[in-house]
């Protein structure tokens, strides 16, 4: 089945809806280093040449040179609506939203996949969420052209009945803890999928596959986890999740029990334990992407991530810098240092074979910062792609 992805970054999504299923037809992404990073990796990893990798701003894509695209997927940048940004929304320049429908407009994808913050479902953009979500259920209805709001109340005024099947999608949207589908990371994220209506596809919400319940059942009552690892038992967890291992044992608690029966969460001991100790900047690197950047410490709201949990959310860092979350607390202690490119590679599921390009440890973090982990886009890639091929949709009509 083909695909084209817009803001492909350094190619989480990519890698895993290859993985998936899915043939790239057109990779779209305007940072140089996240092309280099693409191009690195594109014939061996996701088994395109470079041609399939567009190196421009996505408002310049061209989507009339493509037809029978599959699945149109990507992840529009994330500044407008995080936490940590200005919130703009809709009035910032980098809200890319609107090229996204404009593409799928263009191309009429059989199915459609977006990734991005959970600040977007935030109640401050409510509007301008439901017109993005109506929008993608009914592309053809309004021009894209006039002020949100007023198009969004011709969108919540549509008949449905009056609109053919080819030219409506079906949309669902989920928020999702990476950590809960077996990311080493707690990356909470907003995942929208649809299918254009002739396919006669309902989208679906994936369950979650882990749970922190399973973790501290295996490391505080069967102790399974700390005699794997080889390891004294570090009691490092606080009094929220000191309530939870009290449910845990109790056995009185019915949503505990049915946590306990999904696998544990994965921990960032879990990820890189089986890694060489990382190496010092200008020595020779004795694993890809494994240079130890100097420089880290623990300071008000940047207190890293403990051994024995999973990851914080990596972050690209406000204004390209990344943020001082992107550590790792040693043995859960006080005792802090940067993660590596490779380690926090690792965090976001690629494989150690995926390298990466950057002129510093910053542009490489920032690349992994702004990208979806791979096992969450084979997940959702795999969903989409089985959906379709039980609907007849890998067909070239």
């Amino acid at each position: 089945m083909k695909s084209i992805e817009l803001f492909s970054g350094a190619g989480g999504l990519a890698l895993g809806l290859h993985h998936a299923g899915f043939s790239h037809s057109a990779l779209v992404e305007w940072n140089g280093h996240a092309i280099k990073t693409l191009k690195l990796n594109c014939s061996d990893q996701l088994g395109i040449t470079d041609s399939s990798i567009q190196h421009k701003d996505a408002r310049e894509f061209d989507p009339s040179i493509f037809s029978n695209i599959d699945l149109l997927a990507g992840g529009p940048p994330c500044q407008p609506f995080s936490t940590g940004g200005k919130n703009l929304a809709y009035l910032d320049p980098r809200d890319m939203f609107p090229t996204f429908l404009n593409v799928m407009k263009e191309l009429k994808p059989k199915a459609i996949l977006i990734e991005n913050v959970k600040g977007l479902i935030r109640p401050r953009f409510e509007n301008y969420f439901q017109y993005i979500i109506l929008r993608l259920m009914f592309p053809y209805v309004v021009s894209g052209n006039k002020p949100f709001t007023e198009e969004l109340e011709e969108l919540k005024n549509v008949d449905e009945k009056n609109i053919p099947l080819d030219k409506k999608y079906r949309v669902t949207y989920q928020l999702i803890d990476t950590a809960n589908y077996g990311v080493p990371q707690r990356r909470e994220r907003v995942i929208i999928s649809g299918f254009r209506a002739d396919q006669n596809i309902s989208p679906q919400h994936l369950p979650a596959t882990h749970s922190k319940e399973s973790l501290l059942h295996d490391q505080f009552v069967t102790n399974g986890y700390w005699k794997r690892h080889k390891i004294k038992k570090i009691n490092y967890i606080g009094p929220r999740d000191q309530n939870i291992l009290k449910k845990i044992i109790s056995g009185t608690d019915k949503k505990t029990s049915t946590a306990l029966k999904l696998l544990p969460w994965k921990t960032v001991r879990d990820t890189i334990s089986d890694l060489p100790p990382p190496v010092e900047r200008g020595m020779v690197e004795e694993f890809p992407n494994h240079v130890q950047h100097p420089g880290a410490r623990i300071y008000k709201g940047h207190i890293g991530s403990f051994h024995d949990y999973p990851a914080k959310a990596l972050k690209a860092g406000t204004h390209g810098t990344p943020g001082g979350e992107n550590m790792l607390r040693i043995n859960n202690t006080d005792n802090v240092r940067y993660f590596t490119t490779r380690e926090a590679a690792r965090l976001h599921t690629f494989p150690d074979s995926w390298r990466f390009n950057g002129e510093t440890w910053g542009s490489c973090i920032t690349q992994l910062g702004n990208a979806v982990p791979v096992f969450i886009g084979r997940l959702f890639g795999e969903y989409i792609f089985n959906a379709l091929n039980n609907a007849g949709g890998n067909d070239d009509s």
